[in-house]
């Protein structure tokens, strides 16, 4: 793939986002965001001593250490096998085996700007809301990407404080929880009825964390989640 030229003269390999500043390709350099750290290539190159194991969907070769599979983005984690090309566009998707309506509240949040607004070298948008029901076993929570096939299920698109594979919701039976997936700039949680603070603690990446209804997850400059069961 060629490189292309953002509006601030930065050279990207992805079409969509500058690899370096996080510029939307196309836009004006008013509209580029602060530089964000960019996630590592599709494909990778084996380090003496780096632990490696074979991704079971595709056979590519990755670090031991990573969550998704670097080409096709199996997840190590659940063993969820991305979308198949080849699958019915009707075909609904497989719903856990609970009874328990789980949502997200998705929100711009200007108090969490107010935190984290450095993250973002642009003013904080409208506060809006929209609401996604939780129909899979897992959602991912990042930035759409269509080069490398991302499409989280709760995209946070316009959010470049979100990095494009941030976090995921894992439901099992009724539960749910949340786990980072080695992010940028981490995944917060804060309890039903509390605020966060300058003191709030990211959550361990690779770790789950049980959500209850009511629950807040902060991730980006100004990305809030409610989670709620409806």
């Amino acid at each position: 793939m060629n490189d292309v030229v953002c509006p601030n003269g930065h050279h990207s390999a992805d079409p969509e986002w500058c690899d370096t500043c996080g510029a939307r390709i196309g836009g004006s350099p008013a509209e580029s965001p602060a530089p964000v750290q960019p996630e590592p290539a599709a494909a990778s190159v084996a380090q003496p001593g780096t632990a490696r194991v074979d991704c079971p969907n595709c056979g590519l070769s990755n670090e031991a250490a990573n969550l998704f599979c670097e080409q096709c983005g199996y997840d190590f984690t659940t063993g969820q096998a991305p979308p198949s090309s080849g699958s019915t566009p009707d075909e609904p998707p497989a719903a856990p085996d609970s009874k328990v309506k789980w949502v997200v509240v998705v929100e711009v949040d200007p108090a969490w700007f107010a935190l984290k607004g450095e993250l973002a070298d642009q003013p904080c948008p409208p506060t809006s809301s929209s609401t996604i029901a939780l129909t899979q076993h897992t959602a991912l929570i990042g930035r759409s990407s269509q080069s490398r096939d991302i499409h989280p299920e709760i995209a946070l698109d316009s959010d470049t404080g979100v990095s494009r594979r941030h976090a995921q919701l894992v439901r099992d039976g009724d539960g749910l929880s949340v786990m980072d997936l080695s992010s940028t700039n981490g995944t917060y949680l804060v309890a039903a009825g509390s605020q966060p603070a300058d003191d709030t603690d990211p959550i361990e990446p690779g770790m789950p964390r049980e959500l209850h209804d009511g629950d807040r997850v902060y991730v980006g400059a100004w990305s809030r989640l409610t989670l709620r069961i409806g």
